[in-house]
């Protein structure tokens, strides 16, 4: 009587247990999207840099500026530095990502080599970027 007992109750967790996964798939299965805009009118530049320091040019800088699109900055070798709309960096390394806020003030620096690639995606005819005057 008693490993009856024990079956069904064991029978009765394995069914709730079930039920929760399946619950809990259900409601992690609840996305929804909305497409924003689907256009063919941006073009992507992508564009791989160097910067090697000189007795001309010890510091690297971009100048403060703004794009019309979000900018994806991967990092190869060394490190750089972006100030995007504040007077604090966000050091990138190697093998990092930053991703640029359009239309906010950007700043890119370093003092030692570094190899970076840029990938922009723009409003075809904008131009690439805007000087502008730094937030600091």
């Amino acid at each position: 009587m008693r490993v009856l007992r024990s079956k069904k109750r064991w029978i009765v967790v394995g069914i709730l247990v079930l039920a929760a996964a399946v619950g809990a798939g259900i409601a992690v299965a609840t996305v929804t999207s909305t497409i924003l805009t689907d256009t063919t009118s941006v073009r992507l530049r992508i564009v791989r840099s160097e910067f090697v320091p000189s007795a001309d040019q010890p510091e690297f800088s971009s100048g403060w500026h703004t794009h019309p699109g979000p900018v994806v900055v991967q990092v190869q070798e060394g490190y750089l530095k972006l100030y995007q709309a504040t007077c604090n960096p966000n050091v990138i390394e190697p093998g990092e990502t930053f991703i640029e806020t359009p239309d906010l003030p950007v700043n890119a620096t370093a003092n030692k080599t570094v190899k970076w690639t840029t990938s922009m995606i723009l409003p075809t005819g904008a131009a690439v970027s805007t000087p502008t005057t730094s937030p600091c």
